[in-house]
């Protein structure tokens, strides 16, 4: 009777202690998809001809750190980078702020 007391309060207090590290990570979550959401916005509004790219006059005028890698993020060299050209990079490269000061 004395260990299922023992590990009733043990099993409490670990679900107690780990409530606020699991609402952790569910804000992580919750704030990668709101900066997704952002970039999507911004991707959007700087699409100014509505093609689903981005050209490099495009990034210029309003995406400054698209622009800087343009020539890196433009695998196929087309002169526009797509959503997948993007993720790919961004997935090579670790994130869009690997590398940058």
């Amino acid at each position: 009777m004395k260990t299922l007391i023992h590990t009733t309060i043990a099993l409490a207090a670990v679900i107690g202690l780990s409530t606020p590290v699991l609402a952790g990570e569910g804000a992580a979550k919750g704030e990668r998809g709101d900066r997704a959401q952002k970039m999507q916005q911004r991707l959007k509004a700087a699409d100014k001809d509505g093609d689903g790219k981005i050209s490099k006059a495009e990034a210029d005028q309003s995406l400054p750190r698209i622009a800087k890698q343009f020539a890196d993020i433009d695998t196929d060299k087309d002169g526009f980078v797509t959503r997948a050209e993007m993720r790919a990079w961004h997935q090579k490269n670790g994130g869009p702020r690997k590398g940058q000061s």
